[in-house]
């Protein structure tokens, strides 16, 4: 039996679940409600051949298979409210994915979640300082996806994702705020296609960042770090949240301690996360709510009848916020040019020095050829009388002019 529930995970997931990250949610959520169910003297590796058992049976057997498995249902709601350490959140997604089986495999169970669960395990804002600090000390490519991030308000994933089509028509023309297509496919909320933008900063890490890659419309935009050691076809949204918590761990800005966790248990959210930076823009892009909304591609309500749907209006909206928004202060671009421009004075002064050291050459050659003295020393009795004369002139005129 346990292969025909393999298969009908396997069925259920392939049909529910968008990502591989959400069918390992869900095959831990269902591992933990199959450990329940057992407890309770329930095999759940059989429910669907169960159920379509007992209803060939009959009415009165059905009946009575269902109300045993609804007690079971109720009990597994109420364990997972009081007897366990997860967030309201967590017991609600609990809930849902059980359904979601439950429902896909046409069994009349009722399942009741809670319409409101409260948010107990806030991301912590991030401080600008906290950022830069960031920005500062990651690798390359993931400063330059960071940054992007922070200054767009895009998902992780979205970033991860983002490939040059999307971006091509502004980055070739060079124009910023630098324009980011963002097709409802990659948006969380299911709305329609959506964009966002970068700044000066943002546009500037990717262009170096790009300076010499050759692109096709489908290309990733971001490549993996490791070049032909990445099994996917892109690295995952997963990875590179995992080198931000790493970093940020390293640098003391996240301090939480989970401790040690017992068996099953899974460990509770970090306070600063890589969709902190996702906050970051919500928090700090000075602009219209229905604009950021629309650009962290959100449901936007009744603003969607209201809001423009013209990209340079958008655009300056953008810019009268970005002030707001940025990191670095001058920024990545004006460190660049102000560097460029340290090093061609530098080189200026080098050449002068040389022409100078020229100069002094020939002339001390040309005093040599004339026969001109150089040091006091080297002058004739008549030279040094008639010096002396000079100078006792040009004291009387300075005397007569005080």
């Amino acid at each position: 039996m346990m292969e025909s529930l393999n298969q009908r995970i396997e069925d259920w997931l392939n049909a529910r679940a968008e990502s591989d990250k959400t069918k390992e949610n869900y095959r831990y959520v269902w591992g933990n409600f199959a450990k329940f169910c057992i407890s309770r003297g329930k095999e759940p590796g059989t429910i669907v051949e169960d159920f379509r058992t007992v209803r060939r049976k009959g009415q009165v057997e059905s009946d009575i298979w269902l109300e045993e498995w609804q007690d079971v249902l109720r009990a597994f709601g109420s364990w997972l409210k009081l007897k366990t350490r997860f967030a309201p959140l967590t017991v609600k997604n609990h809930l849902a994915v059980v359904k979601s089986f439950l429902k896909f495999w046409k069994i009349p169970l009722d399942v009741d979640i809670p319409r409101h669960a409260a948010v107990i395990y806030h991301n912590r804002d991030l401080r600008r300082e906290e950022v830069k600090q960031i920005l500062t000390f990651a690798t390359p490519r993931d400063r330059v996806i960071w940054l992007v991030m922070t200054e767009s308000g895009m998902r992780e994933s979205t970033a991860v994702n983002m490939k040059f089509w999307q971006i091509k028509e502004d980055f070739s023309a060079a124009r910023i705020p630098m324009k980011i297509l963002l097709p409802s496919s990659e948006i969380k909320d299911h709305v329609g296609d959506r964009w966002t933008f970068v700044g000066e900063d943002g546009f500037g890490e990717l262009k170096a960042y790009l300076q010499g890659k050759t692109l096709q419309d489908d290309n990733y935009v971001f490549a993996s770090e490791r070049q032909g050691q990445c099994k996917r076809e892109q690295f995952s949204a997963a990875s590179l949240s995992v080198k931000f918590n790493r970093l940020v761990q390293k640098l003391g800005i996240d301090k939480s301690v989970t401790g040690k966790l017992k068996e099953g248990e899974r460990p509770k959210p970090k306070k600063v996360r890589l969709h902190g930076l996702r906050k970051y823009f919500r928090n700090n892009m000075k602009a219209d709510s229905a604009y950021v909304q629309f650009w962290m591609g959100h449901s936007l309500g009744v603003d969607a009848h209201y809001i423009s749907r013209d990209p340079e209006q958008h655009r300056e909206e953008y810019k009268k916020g970005y002030e707001s928004l940025k990191v670095f202060e001058p920024s990545f671009v004006d460190l660049r040019d102000l560097t460029a421009q340290l090093h061609k004075k530098d080189q200026q002064i080098n050449d002068l020095e040389k022409r100078l050291a020229q100069l002094e050459a020939r002339q001390q050659e040309r005093e040599a050829q004339l026969g001109i003295p150089s040091t006091w020393e080297e002058l004739t009795p008549e030279q040094k009388k008639a010096a002396l004369e000079l100078l006792e002139i040009v004291k009387k005129e300075k005397a007569s002019h005080q």
